[in-house]
């Protein structure tokens, strides 16, 4: 259990970290860019490539974020229903 534990606290730390770096990437994009991609108006490719894929990004650390939480939920649920059992 206590290695479950580590891994999804490391999968969460590094969703986090995913996260911010795309969070990064579309500030430095500029809010022109991501004008122009929300309202489907033309914008240099690079640019709009770039926003579309730190947003894909940012949904996948969402969803990577959720399951290891999820799964540390898990784990102090059974830590505790083990203490029970044992106490």
């Amino acid at each position: 259990m206590i290695d479950a534990l580590g891994t999804a606290t490391q999968g969460a730390h590094n969703a986090l970290q995913s996260f911010d770096q795309a969070a990064t990437q579309i500030a430095k994009a500029g809010t022109n860019a991501v004008e122009q991609v929300t309202s489907n108006s033309a914008a240099p490719p690079a640019k709009t490539d770039g926003i579309v894929k730190a947003v894909v990004q940012m949904s996948q650390a969402e969803t990577n974020y959720s399951a290891n939480a999820k799964v540390i939920e898990t784990v102090d649920r059974l830590m505790g229903e083990t203490l029970d059992i044992l106490a």
